[in-house]
């Protein structure tokens, strides 16, 4: 069975990095304010945890008129650019992860949790035990540049992780972790325009990880940046309302492994290799109210999804859709409660963890009106964090999400059910210090259940993960 996806494993690992954020809303009608918290933006690629990322990113708050200090910039931790009325700050983290998976897994990516490196009870895999990595890939480091103009406040932000290209980990020698770029984009008043984190993801409502890959039934960092345009409206109250369009992805997966193709009559045509399509970009609206009991979040998607072939008409041109519910609560002193659900067909990428397989579904073994279908999918994912002190604290995360596969006309290859994902459950439970805000030190227990359309062989519908994960975290 093929997948078909911008995220798939035929590209780098960064494709599969952990990107961690939390945007920030304020009183001024800012592009940036559509998706956040009620003080703080912050973007910090593979950040393990939102308050390691609000700690080693730039403040969105822009009151500050004129200089703390000699030199200093307009907004915390930054500088003014001799010569210029520019405000620069640079910042970042060093983390090291250290991961043992207590039961078996593939060695695909073992730098992040993804379910189909989850080896099926029966595989071969299934024997191996204890998977044991270090990881510095994580580490980022970032610059924001802030102008003020005659529309507003010109902010440019730029920020690199090392998930590049040695996706192989053949070292030569040396711990070789090559540089990638993880945000590039520019806000001026309303307006943001680059790479950035989807409008989709809300990091409010994502709770507090060492892995940030390992969040079911959300979008989580695995797939939650990607090329924006976006309008921010701020209308006060705590109110605000932004639509984007967005990067799209060609996301699927085919019975007999093959992109789906299209007969002159309008049908798929067996046993050949074609393509997916999408000739637009995906649209996306939210709308949030803040207020000092917390937030909530009500966001729309379309996305075009379509099997098209050379020469011949579309097979089908209807689009996805989905509709995620998200939000979180402050309950006792620092303590949160927060969490979402969503909703759609050919969800994709925006249920990180079912990925291509909540795309479109298709099969070209066959020669039928009712050969391809975007299925339904679903995610809940919910955590609590609670501060044992004002340095320690821990979170338990649990979540779910489920694809509503064909295998009555579309997929219907053992095999290739075997290698589809049908349904997700994760549990997560933490403990981080922080003994000076500069430092976390943390160490987690996941725990991963995958479950497939079907058997195959002598291997089970099922599989196991147990993690074991540690972090030190060093900020700048």
């Amino acid at each position: 069975m093929k997948k078909v996806s911008k995220f798939n494993a035929g590209l780098a690992l960064g494709s599969l990095t952990a990107v961690v954020a939390l945007f920030a809303g304020g009183p001024a009608a800012s592009a940036q304010t559509a998706t956040g918290s009620n003080s703080q933006v912050s973007q910090a690629a593979a950040a393990p945890s939102s308050s390691q990322v609000a700690q080693a990113a730039p403040g969105l708050d822009t009151s500050v008129a004129g200089q703390a200090a000699p030199g200093g910039g307009s907004f915390p931790g930054s500088f003014l650019v001799p010569g210029t009325n520019t405000s620069l700050k640079i910042g970042g983290f060093a983390k090291l992860a250290i991961m043992d998976d207590l039961t078996a897994v593939t060695n695909v990516a073992p730098d992040v949790v993804a379910a189909g490196n989850i080896a099926l009870r029966g595989s071969p895999e299934s024997s191996l035990n204890h998977g044991f990595n270090f990881n510095p890939r994580q580490s980022s480091f970032f610059f924001d540049a802030r102008t003020p103009t005659s529309y507003g406040e010109l902010d440019t932000f730029i920020q690199a992780d090392f998930f590049g290209q040695n996706i192989s980990n053949s070292f030569n020698g040396s711990n070789t972790r090559n540089a990638r770029l993880v945000l590039a984009y520019g806000t001026l008043g309303p307006l943001l325009a680059g790479q950035t984190l989807s409008l989709w993801f809300d990091g409010d409502a994502l709770g507090e990880t060492v892995d940030p890959t390992a969040s079911v039934g959300t979008m989580n960092g695995l797939t939650n940046r990607q090329g924006t345009v976006r309008y921010t409206y701020v209308a006060g109250g705590g109110l605000s309302a932004a639509a984007s369009v967005e990067q799209p992805a060609v996301e699927g997966v085919d019975n007999a492994g093959l992109s789906t193709a299209i007969n002159a009559s309008g049908t798929p045509a067996p046993g050949t290799s074609n393509t997916f399509s999408q000739k637009y970009p995906d649209f996306i609206v939210k709308g949030r109210w803040d207020q000092p009991w917390g937030h909530i979040a009500l966001s729309g998607l379309l996305k075009n999804q379509e099997v098209a072939s050379v020469g011949v008409p579309n097979f089908d041109d209807s689009p996805g859709w989905g509709a995620y519910l998200s939000g979180h609560l402050n309950t006792f002193g620092k303590d949160t409660l927060r969490g979402g659900a969503m909703v759609g067909q050919a969800l994709g990428h925006y249920l990180s963890d079912m990925g291509a397989d909540a795309g479109i579904e298709t099969n070209s073994a066959a020669d039928s009106v009712n050969a391809v279908t975007k299925p339904m999918a679903y995610g809940v994912n919910a955590s609590y964090t609670h501060w044992w002190t004002d340095q320690l604290r821990s979170t338990a995360m649990g979540g779910w999400s489920k694809v509503n596969v064909n295998t009555t006309s579309i997929i219907t290859l053992a095999a290739a059910q075997n290698g589809l994902d049908k349904e997700h459950a994760a549990g997560t439970v933490n403990l981080i210090w922080s003994p000076v805000p500069q430092v976390d030190l943390g160490i987690e227990y996941t725990y991963y259940k995958r479950i497939v359309a079907g058997p195959f062989g002598n291997t089970q519908s099922q599989g196991n993960m147990n993690r074991i994960e540690a972090e030190t975290v060093f900020k700048f």
